[in-house]
């Protein structure tokens, strides 16, 4: 065969990986690879920035599950994706970042942009390699994409030297892409699982975001134990939320009283595909005792990295395992060794009290937050996935939506990026998924440019914004702190103007929230929806309360507390 410019081969070997799509910019030093993506039969999404473009591919891989990649040019471009791929590393997404390669040890000093940045990379991705020779090209993807996919999921950092987008070779077949075969349960750990699950009378079924996959494996295995279902903020939707066993929306919130009540009352929790990582465990509030844990992740540095010992820990493929328990376990299960109606009901009953016990929340479009989001869920589709940024709607969004999808609500779990949220809407659209983003008038101004890309690449994607005139959650903080704030107030944004400038369609929510939000989603293009937001009675009080903390001061204020803790 002809030998083929090393670009068309990088671009062959993301085909043969799986990639449909790849979000980016061009540069000068990228050019031959963008004009090889012209001609390639990926899709090419060019963002405004660095920044979106890899909120945009993590999007993509978590609506998904395939990998999403981003290219960029050295220096600048690299470092504005950087965010991008720490919220990946943290929130184990799998990202391939297609980079120029940058300034190695060895190189001539005070080179144009000379960084080091598989260095710079290193702590925030799974692993750093580097394409010199353009008949690695095959292999070296396959490497990236494998490593991305493998185990925990996690971002990777593949430079490209620029001479490799040049030279030629003659195609080789490329190597097998995707991750390594899933780790399965050995027989000696599954029948040691079923016997404790077996045994036990009340089960819990903990699951995380590495059961995303497994959605049909784990509603069957919590109908066979009757288990009551909980999940991590990135598991939510792995049993939809209105299945009768699932008490994901009632134990969304951020509390922990009752979950760690509900652990208490289980004698096993069966966590699959869980981190326990800050959020996912509550701020490490929860209380797991080590007897009736039994926990089984594809990664091994995160079972060694768990502040939960577990009676069993086991590194497998959560879906394979769900599947293997199901088939190991008994057809029936007594009634007696099962959470009955009644007793989810209780929990149900419970958990929502503590999520709307003491909630300072403003009014949303004249009305409650939960009325909001009740239309909401009403009007949008069961597979729909929902997209926030970082923020009070996020806070708000897990409280009180109910989450009926595998990947339906996605956030940015670990590291709470603002940007996130438009970013990674547009991907999960582009990934197949019908995505709704909800941002704060905050986060469309720090990104909401990049709808200009749904715009020119014909996405369909509502845009719920928040609209209080403030950075919302910082600002609440700060009136209950000293009543008093500072540097959280917005310039005023015309939603209108805004949208008719990109291209977009913008409608206002007034009295009827779902009509607005029905006609939104019938529309096509990309359309704009202005919710405003109020101070309710709560945050008033609120505010009173921070006030009185101001003026009392902080000496005054223990001596009261210790007053108080007298016999």
């Amino acid at each position: 065969m002809s030998a083929r410019r090393g670009a068309d081969l990088l671009c062959d070997a993301l085909v043969a990986a799986g990639t449909r799509c790849v979000f980016g910019l061009p540069g000068t030093q990228n050019i031959g690879l963008f004009d090889a993506l012209r001609r390639s039969p990926l899709r090419t999404i060019v963002a405004t920035h660095e920044l979106s473009a890899s909120m945009m591919a993590n999007g993509h891989y978590r609506a998904s599950g395939r990998a999403g990649v981003v290219v960029t040019i050295p220096g600048p471009g690299f470092t504005f994706a950087l965010t991008g791929l720490a919220e990946a590393f943290l929130d184990s997404a799998a990202v391939v970042h297609l980079v120029g390669a940058g300034w190695r040890e060895g190189d001539a000093p005070l080179r144009l942009q000379a960084l080091d940045q598989a260095a710079v990379a290193a702590p925030l991705v799974k692993a750093c390699l580097r394409l010199d020779d353009v008949a690695d090209i095959p292999a070296v993807v396959a490497q990236a994409f494998a490593t991305a996919l493998s185990g925990e999921p996690g971002p990777v950092l593949l430079e490209v030297a620029r001479h490799v987008l040049d030279d030629a070779a003659a195609p080789a077949p490329a190597p097998t892409a995707g991750a390594a075969s899933a780790p399965r349960l050995d027989a000696a750990t599954l029948a040691a699982i079923v016997a404790a699950t077996v045994a036990a009378r009340r089960c819990v079924l903990f699951l995380g975001q590495g059961c995303a996959a497994a959605r049909v494996a784990a509603t069957a295995l919590a109908e066979r134990l009757g288990a009551a279902v909980v999940t991590t903020t990135s598991g939510r939707g792995c049993v939809a939320e209105d299945h009768p066993l699932s008490l994901g929306f009632e134990l969304g919130g951020t509390g922990s009283a009752t979950l760690n009540a509900l652990l208490d009352a289980a004698d096993l929790v069966l966590a699959f595909g869980v981190k326990f990582s800050h959020n996912g465990s509550r701020g490490f509030a929860l209380r797991i005792d080590r007897d009736k844990l039994v926990h089984v992740d594809a990664s091994p540095a995160v079972l060694a990295a768990s502040r939960y010992p577990a009676r069993i820990a086991a590194c497998a493929d959560a879906p394979s395992a769900l599947q293997q328990l199901l088939d190991a376990l008994p057809a029936t299960r007594a009634d007696t060794h099962r959470f009955g109606d009644a007793d989810i009901a209780q929990w149900r009953q419970r958990g929502r009290a503590e999520t709307l016990a003491g909630q300072v929340e403003p009014n949303v479009a004249g009305s409650r937050a939960a009325d909001f989001f009740a239309a909401l869920e009403r009007t949008l589709p069961a597979d729909a996935v929902l997209v926030t940024d970082s923020g009070q709607h996020q806070m708000l969004a897990r409280e009180h939506l109910r989450v009926r999808a595998p990947r339906g609500l996605m956030v940015p779990t670990n590291l709470q990026s603002m940007g996130f949220g438009i970013g990674a809407a547009i991907g999960a659209c582009v990934a197949g998924r019908r995505a709704v983003a909800l941002v704060g008038d905050g986060g469309l101004a720090m990104s909401g440019l990049e709808l200009l890309a749904a715009v020119r690449d014909g996405i369909d994607l509502v845009v719920i914004v928040f609209v209080d005139g403030a950075y919302g959650m910082i600002r609440a903080q700060q009136l209950a702190a000293s009543g008093r704030a500072f540097g959280t107030t917005l310039a005023a944004l015309d939603g209108g103007l805004f949208a008719a400038a990109i291209g977009a369609t913008c409608l206002r929510v007034g009295d009827d929230a779902q009509a607005v939000l029905r006609e939104a989603f019938a529309s096509r293009g990309v359309v704009i929806v202005e919710v405003p937001l109020h101070d309710s009675a709560n945050m008033h009080w609120s505010r009173a309360k921070g006030m009185a903390r101001r003026a009392l001061g902080p000496g005054l204020l223990q001596r009261l507390r210790h007053w108080r803790r007298r016999p």
